[in-house]
């Protein structure tokens, strides 16, 4: 299984999943995170029995699960061996076993065949990933021409971020560093588990990559205008923010200034066409 270096060790560490499932995957966010995914789901319209959906870098499956009860057949992969431990565990608490498939992969050699799924969902996950473009081309691939791919990322253009990058420099923390790339603004922390890298992209390099495989994007949208309540600890606050985050989503969708933005692409061609 090819390796993603350096944050690999990192990635396969409970640490880092503890941490994603407090800030992330809490009550708090629910609300958001269901109007989100019947965005998607609607979008993605009414599988048939035979479609079949990628989950790449599911995590705990949570969102997985959300697909499952959709009506969709889920793949669920990610490169760690300890949350797909935990991923396991969801699914068969939810009774999804016969939905809902988990397994280990690297989304820089995935082990299926070119045009395996019909839908891909990728939410927060290349930011991770310092090869992007070799997972680029692997989420790609494995793609049916016809299908829908939705990745949802961090967009370096957004308010939140260039307020974030312009302080950074007077804050002098040594344990985190960032610099710019062809992909965005690439930030490396070192947390106890080890070096991370959390990529804020750049967005129209993002939708372009795609493009040159094949994939035309069908929809840009908002996710959440900030992250900013994985901060702040006062729950009057965090909820306010949740509250900005649904109405932003709802009312106002402007993607280039929302920290989190939602793209759907349509696979119109393969690569060797």
């Amino acid at each position: 299984m090819p390796k993603i270096n350096p944050v690999e060790e990192t990635l396969t560490k409970s640490d880092i999943h503890k941490e994603w499932e407090n800030n992330y995957r809490n009550p708090e966010n629910e609300h958001f995170m269901k109007l989100a995914f019947d965005y998607v789901g609607n979008k993605l319209g009414i599988p048939n029995d035979s479609s079949l959906l990628l989950d790449a870098g599911c995590g705990s499956c949570r969102h997985s699960v959300r697909f499952a009860q959709k009506g969709f057949h889920v793949m669920a992969v990610d490169y760690s061996e300890y949350i797909i431990k935990k991923a396991k565990e969801v699914v068969n608490a939810q009774g999804l076993t016969g939905n809902i498939n988990v397994q280990q992969e690297n989304l820089l050699g995935l082990s299926f065949e070119d045009e395996k799924f019909d839908y891909v969902v990728v939410w927060g996950v290349l930011m991770h990933i310092p090869d992007v473009e070799k997972a680029i081309s692997e989420l790609s691939r494995v793609l049916k021409k016809g299908g829908k791919l939705v990745i949802s990322e961090v967009n370096m253009s957004s308010l939140e971020i260039r307020m974030t990058e312009g302080i950074r420099p007077f804050l002098k923390n040594e344990k985190i560093k960032s610099k710019k790339t062809h992909a965005g603004i690439e930030v490396w922390a070192k947390t106890d588990a080890g070096d991370l890298l959390s990529r804020k992209m750049d967005i129209q390099w993002l939708m372009k990559e795609f493009n040159k495989r094949g994939l035309d994007v069908l929809e840009r949208k908002s996710g959440q205008f900030t992250e900013s309540y994985t901060r702040f600890s006062n729950k009057t606050l965090k909820w306010l923010i949740h509250l900005l985050n649904i109405f932003w989503f709802q009312y106002i969708n402007l993607p280039s200034l929302a920290c989190g933005n939602i793209i759907i692409f349509d696979k119109k061609h393969s690569v060797a066409e």
